[in-house]
């Protein structure tokens, strides 16, 4: 594979791939295909280094219009911009270029630096698009699945729409029971080592669910569900989450009971509600987050629920529905900081959705 940046030229016309080359072998390493199965194999070995594509329509064993239909179902392929000059007349030419994929259009005979300037421009555009796809990449990497960073980028979303908004979400807050006491009788390696396995479980069990992983703080994990990308059910998603991090700190609870004759487990709250959601901080440190009455809810229901227990809000059991079996605690429990009191109950049992039907 060459390392140089490059431009490949597709056209079965020799004196078409000899202007092109007089235009952009100044700037660019040229590679030359005299049809689209050549581009292909081209392509194939080549594509890191390609900064762009000049196609042909019209050419033996393979035309352009087959080369864009493969060229486009291939995600790394599709990113490298394709300048189509062709001398094929009509707007539903062009349009049907521009569906299968293609970033712009000449036509031929074509003007030189009309070709060079078209070229430059979605090399451009591609750069800016890199870029974006790394800030979003450095936004969210740390904090949500891949599976939801792959669609935020395919859904286009940029740094600039998630600086906040007001967004339903649901929220969590589980914070490691046990843990304080536990941690006096170990050694400071060994507090970390048990410490980052609790939180692996937390966080693990957000990701499986389609959470964002908001922070740690201390012992305590913070996650959301509704943003960046909309959550179908979020509420269930925090509970499914909930559910998961009670059952997976089981073996590890057994093993430092038998060492330690301690254990520990978690106590979990979950809201649900409107917040603000977005990247907050100073320029120097952001972090992307929520915000609101929704968030500290969550986190006073976490702070009263018990070892093991996982205390929900009336909108919670609410959203839920007959897809869960609670126990009432009340229906007007002052929160620390609430000037009224809300309702909570604890999450006994999570049906699957099949045993709701």
């Amino acid at each position: 594979m060459s390392e140089e940046k490059s431009i490949l030229i597709v056209d079965d016309s020799e004196l078409n791939r000899e202007i092109l080359k007089e235009i952009l072998g100044s700037e660019y390493h040229i590679l030359e295909a005299e049809n689209g199965q050549e581009a292909l194999e081209l392509l194939d070995r080549e594509w890191e280094c390609l900064e762009g594509i000049v196609l042909d329509l019209i050419m033996p064993v393979m035309d352009g219009y087959d080369f864009l239909k493969r060229y486009s179902v291939c995600e790394q392929w599709k990113e490298i911009p394709v300048l189509v000059a062709t001398a094929d007349e009509g707007a539903e030419v062009e349009n049907l270029c521009l569906k299968l994929g293609a970033w712009d259009f000449v036509h031929k005979p074509f003007n030189p630096a009309t070709v060079y300037l078209r070229l430059r421009n979605n090399i451009s555009r591609r750069q800016m698009h890199l870029l974006e796809k790394q800030r979003i990449e450095d936004t969210f990497g740390r904090y949500v699945d891949p599976s939801i960073m792959k669609e935020l980028l395919r859904e286009g979303v940029s740094v600039e729409e998630l600086k906040g908004r007001n967004v339903e979400i649901a929220v969590l807050f589980a914070d490691i029971r046990g843990f304080t006491a536990l941690s006096e009788q170990m050694a400071p390696e060994l507090v970390v080592e048990i410490l980052n396995e609790c939180l692996t479980v937390t966080s693990q069990c957000v990701k499986k669910y389609g959470g964002t992983l908001d922070k740690y703080m201390g012992d305590c994990t913070m996650a959301f569900w509704g943003a960046p990308l909309p959550c179908e059910d979020a509420v269930y998603q925090a509970c499914q989450a909930a559910v998961d991090m009670i059952a997976g700190t089981k073996p590890l609870a057994e093993r430092l009971l038998r060492k330690y004759g301690k254990e520990v487990s978690y106590g979990i709250g979950i809201n649900a509600g409107p917040a603000v959601v977005g990247n907050i901080g100073s320029p120097d440190r952001m972090d992307y987050t929520a915000i609101g009455d929704t968030v500290n809810t969550a986190s006073r229901l976490e702070s009263k629920a018990e070892s093991g227990k996982i205390y929900i809000s009336g909108a919670v059991a609410a959203a839920l529905g007959n897809r869960a079996r609670t126990t009432l605690l009340g229906k007007n429990i002052r929160l620390k900081g609430k000037s009224e009191g809300i309702e909570i109950r604890t999450l006994d049992v999570l049906k699957q959705i099949d045993e709701t039907q």
